[in-house]
């Protein structure tokens, strides 16, 4: 299999790499640290509140889309409902109260919740929420959560996805909920809610930090230790994908199972950041993404919960050149392109197999 890469990250103009970490899930979660910060970064975090928020979330989602009302559009392709804006409210709202001095990078702002929502919509959201959390809830208050703790100069920044898959959401298939704490632009903690999980009565919810992943029934029980799969071999390995056909190029993507020799029976299609949530509890062992654009750069409020989660559960998250996925540029990770998370064991050799790919 060849010597283990040492998954590089630049941070502030130098770059440290993983070789002196010994922990494997620390090695690849914590790279770009000085050894000396490392007591101070995995200190332990208190997600019960957050947990309960995306709890809570998950209940509005699902009473959003039993009422059945419809959707607008924040721009092409990329549809926005009552259950992202509501959704969003009360995460932020928690965050506040747990964590006042944290900065937030959501992604629904008050601004597009004006454009775009009637009146009657707009009315609706604040409704859902009042409902959800058993108080009076006003429209000023619906914008003033909404841009919560933006552009605030902190270390420490939460990501939110209020409604991650909205398309599948609309549809009636699976969807997420995500938040991700960020220390210094590391993933250092993240929560995944799975309301609509098939086959997994009234969802699962997975969160991590430091290096330890957990998985619970939504509506509450006990939280179970999560891993990636042992698989070595990528003939018996189980891939997956996004649903969306304009959420990657699937011909490279194809080629590359065919290279890998990974059975396309063994594929299967996801909306959302689930995806990352199988790979962390072993359900799957590779999730690779060729953007149709080459442009493209992703949003980080999509990957950085699933990140840390599966850091945390021992997998390898990278782009496509084999560099961690940095966080450090805002909104977008205007420094990587493409995805290749897998279970680790095969990591190197797949990016091996990718760089001829391309090559040729």
């Amino acid at each position: 299999m060849g010597a283990r890469r040492h998954y590089k990250r630049r941070v502030g103009g130098w770059v440290e790499d993983n070789r002196h970490c010994a922990h494997a899930s620390l090695r690849y979660a914590l790279v770009g640290y000085p050894i000396c910060s490392l007591s101070k970064v995995i200190r332990m975090i208190d997600l019960k509140p957050i947990l309960a928020a995306v709890r809570l979330a998950a209940t509005v989602a699902r009473r959003v889309r039993e009422s059945d009302i419809g959707a607008a559009d924040k721009g092409a392709q990329d549809p926005v409902t009552i259950a992202d804006y509501a959704s969003q409210v009360i995460l932020c709202r928690a965050i506040a109260h747990a964590y006042p001095d944290d900065a937030v990078l959501g992604e629904e702002k008050a601004g597009v919740f004006d454009t775009t929502l009637s009146e009657n919509g707009q009315a609706a959201v604040a409704r859902f929420v009042s409902e959800a959390l058993g108080e009076p809830f006003t429209l000023d208050q619906c914008r003033t959560w909404l841009e919560h703790g933006r552009d605030r100069d902190s270390a420490r920044l939460w990501t939110v996805d209020p409604i991650d898959g909205t398309k599948g959401y609309i549809a009636g298939r699976r969807y997420a909920i995500g938040l991700a704490l960020l220390i210094d632009s590391l993933p250092i903690a993240g929560v995944i809610g799975a309301p609509n999980l098939t086959g997994k009565a009234g969802g699962l919810l997975f969160y991590a930090q430091r290096s330890a992943a957990y998985v619970e029934p939504l509506e509450g029980g006990k939280a179970a230790r999560v891993a990636v799969s042992a698989q070595i071999d990528p003939r018996k390995w189980r891939a997956v994908e996004n649903f969306e056909k304009a959420h990657g190029n699937f011909d490279q993507m194809h080629a590359a199972y065919d290279a890998l020799q990974l059975p396309r029976a063994h594929v299967t299609n996801f909306d959302s950041m689930i995806k990352y949530a199988m790979i962390a509890s072993g359900d799957a062992d590779l999730f690779l993404n060729f953007p149709k654009n080459p442009a493209w750069r992703y949003l980080s409020w999509d990957h950085a919960p699933g990140t840390a989660i599966v850091q945390a559960a021992g997998g390898v998250v990278t782009d496509l050149a084999g560099n961690l996925l940095d966080f450090s540029t805002g909104a977008r990770l205007l420094n990587n392109n493409g995805l290749l998370i897998t279970n680790g064991t095969r990591h190197d050799d797949v990016l091996k197999i990718l760089e001829t790919l391309t090559q040729s």
